[in-house]
């Protein structure tokens, strides 16, 4: 028979997660976003404060883009969700007929045909048979105006640019420009995705005229300690009901930023992951162990070269870290070793 306290305490664990995964960290930089998102809506507004096409003319008859740009693991995604769900204008309710937004990821690889089926697909018509790529394009405008969606994300973008010929990419920038250029229904365009979506945009004069831009910058400890001070904190001690004395200073954050390649998504996901390292121990502390263990598991690294128990942190090269063992470079990746047993610490 299967222990009730057991049970009793992993439900616990699994209810404290839920709410450590749902907390949100902010970041100044939420600010600027939401900032932006609200200049893209009064500019679509604009264009539809009249119900006749023939009155947008100039600018009142293009849609705009935003392009939130930054690394892998910066947090461009999350912060974007929260927006979107923040805003009355984007979800009413949750059947297509009354939202203004559909929001998709670019698959990978991708091709300007894959990215109309996807949107095709956001819009309830999924293709079942293979489609013309002009023909998936126009059904999309179509659709675009059916429905009412008068905005349209794009995430990860840079998957339908990155490995195209000169020629493919200016059609993949005239068709995403036709969508801003329709006066009976002009759209906005969210972009999200890596750097390069910026000569992307920049390449073009008339999606650069029409582009605004948030950057996720990389952080630092001194631009940045306040708002990675409030995550840790918040996650462990606010979201996780659980102490970190020896954690919340600036020897620590130091080493956390390293580990995450300065970047506030990456270090969220440590944390999260090392507080669940010490929920699964049944510990009420997350010390630098767990951190460590978390580490190790993620990069396979050997313990020489864990950026949190490292005395020489700093001059490991994290991007590299499943290629090194015992200081040299190997060929082949290590497999993940197993997290080690602390009860008889």
């Amino acid at each position: 028979m299967q222990d009730t306290a057991l049970v009793t305490e992993t439900m616990d664990n699994e209810d404290v997660m839920r709410r450590v995964l749902r907390a949100y960290a902010k970041h100044e930089r939420d600010t600027e976003l939401a900032d932006e998102v609200e200049k893209l809506i009064k500019t679509s507004e604009r264009a539809f404060f009249d119900a006749d096409p023939a009155t947008r003319v100039g600018r009142l008859g293009e849609g705009r883009i935003l392009a939130v740009i930054g690394q892998p693991g910066a947090g461009k995604t999350r912060a974007l969700e929260r927006v979107f769900h923040q805003r009355e204008e984007f979800w009413k309710i949750a059947d297509i007929e009354d939202r203004t937004l559909i929001s998709v990821k670019a698959p990978s690889p991708c091709t300007l045909k894959q990215l109309g089926n996807s949107l095709l697909k956001a819009l309830g018509y999924p293709t079942l048979r293979d489609l013309k790529e002009n023909i998936v394009w126009q059904m999309v405008r179509e659709r675009l105006q059916i429905h009412g969606i008068r905005y349209v994300h794009i995430d990860e973008l840079q998957h339908a640019v990155e490995y195209v010929t000169d020629g493919e990419l200016q059609k993949v920038r005239n068709t995403l420009k036709g969508l801003l250029q329709q006066s009976e229904w002009p759209v906005c365009l969210i972009f999200s995705g890596l750097p390069m979506l910026i000569p992307f945009i920049q390449g073009e004069r008339q999606l650069k005229r029409r582009s605004r831009f948030v950057t996720f910058a990389d952080m630092s400890l001194s631009t940045d300690r306040s708002d990675i001070h409030a995550m840790a904190r918040g996650l462990i001690i606010g979201a996780a009901k659980l102490t970190a004395s020896k954690l919340l200073n600036d020897a620590f954050y130091a080493r956390l930023l390293h580990a995450a390649e300065n970047q506030f998504g990456t270090m969220i996901e440590y944390v999260q992951d090392a507080i669940e390292d010490a929920l699964d121990e049944g510990a009420t502390e997350v010390t630098t162990d767990h951190f460590a263990d978390v580490y190790e598991a993620r990069s396979g690294c050997d313990p020489e070269f864990n950026v949190f128990t490292s005395a020489e942190w700093h001059k490991i090269d994290v991007a590299e870290a499943l290629r090194i063992a015992n200081g040299n470079v190997i060929e082949e990746l290590k497999p993940i070793k197993k997290i080690r047993e602390r009860k008889n610490r």
